[in-house]
């Protein structure tokens, strides 16, 4: 395996691009999204992960995820860096044991994190159980998820008994807390009334704003200060896609530039686009609809395309991110670019026929 990975004048875009022109830069990190499914339904949600989520075609097998890390290795090298995420990746724990063995047997280094909200943390065995053998395997950093949002489902004490244990068993900076500030001074929404729990999103936001994608996008809104499309006009999105140097990739095989799920930049299980590092290398945004959109022009360009179908623009948006997600979810209801805007999920279309009884993480 290459230690330093592939050059930027690899991709067919950027061999054609001018010097004055934006490079993609080359992928040297990736978050697998092991399945869409959550025991919580938090607000801030980015897709639409929930009980509800669960379905065969987008939970990540073992082999897929063994590939895309492989495929990551090759194009960034000793850069690369895999993180493990969902959904809630402890809902199927004998899956991601079996990843990282498997990802031992074939040598494969750079596993950054793995994420969690904790909800499973509620016996001390199961904890040192689960992490020790996730530290033989080769766990360094476990992320927990906490705040305003979370722990309006999971209780505060499984978070800080999972923090104790983890630093105890993977060391001092074995576990990325997200965020600290609020395990030290925590706001617990489960007994306020309505009224109350807008409030202390309306605080938490103020503090930390969140991306306005998936559920957040009509659960916090409402939250902020709205403006008119207008004011986004002159923002494109050249930055956050040609130069994120980090994709998601899900159990359906689709592959997002940073955090824009729900935006498919190629599918890893097509012949076509081939692994991850051939996708990067053919992948050209100038040939995809929605993208050379928003890199030349932004979410305001694709207004137009949006109207033809009969969208109408809301009173304000929150964020440039909103008005992006809002015309694509109108997209993705009516049909329409059915190959780069999914999955379902992503944009709140979930059949009640995938809920689930996982409730334990086994």
């Amino acid at each position: 395996m290459p230690t330093d990975g592939v050059h930027w004048q690899e991709n067919i875009y950027n061999q054609q691009a001018g010097p004055d022109q934006p490079k993609l830069k080359v992928w040297t990190s990736a978050g697998l999204m092991l399945t869409y499914w959550c025991q919580s339904r938090c607000a801030c949600c980015y897709v639409f992960a929930g009980p509800e989520a669960l379905n065969p075609d987008t939970e990540m097998s073992v082999d897929l995820a063994l590939e895309c890390w492989q495929a990551l290795r090759r194009l960034g090298g000793e850069r690369a860096k895999v993180h493990l995420t969902g959904g809630e990746p402890f809902g199927d724990f004998e899956r991601l044991e079996q990843i990282l063995q498997a990802a031992c047997e074939q040598g494969l280094s750079g596993l950054e994190k793995i994420e969690t909200n904790a909800y499973w943390c509620d016996q001390e065995s199961l904890i040192r159980k689960r992490l020790k053998c996730l530290r033989e395997l080769g766990l360094q950093k476990l992320q927990v998820s906490t705040d305003v949002y979370h722990q309006e489902y999971v209780p505060l004490d499984r978070v800080c008994f999972v923090i104790s244990l983890g630093r105890e068993i993977l060391g001092p900076e074995g576990v990325q807390v997200r965020w600290r500030d609020f395990v030290a001074n925590p706001v617990l929404v489960g007994e306020m009334d309505e009224q109350e729990r807008a409030e202390a999103f309306r605080q938490a936001l103020s503090q930390r704003p969140e991306r306005m994608l998936g559920r957040a996008a009509e659960s916090l809104v409402s939250l902020f200060l709205l403006r008119s499309y207008e004011h986004f006009a002159d923002e494109n999105c050249v930055r956050n896609l040609l130069g994120a140097r980090h994709v998601h990739v899900d159990g359906s095989g689709n592959v997002f530039l940073g955090t824009c799920v729900g935006l498919i930049v190629g599918n890893v299980l097509r012949s076509e686009n081939g692994d991850l590092a051939e996708l990067w290398r053919q992948f050209d945004y100038r040939r995809h609809p929605i993208l050379s959109v928003l890199v030349e022009k932004g979410p305001v360009g694709l207004l137009g395309i949006a109207r033809e179908l009969g969208y109408q623009e809301r009173v304000g948006y929150a964020s440039k991110c909103h008005l992006c997600y809002d015309i694509r979810r109108y997209l993705h209801k009516k049909g329409k670019f059915s190959a780069y805007l999914g999955p379902s999920v992503c944009y709140g279309c979930i059949s009640t026929e995938n809920r689930d009884k996982r409730q334990d993480g086994t």
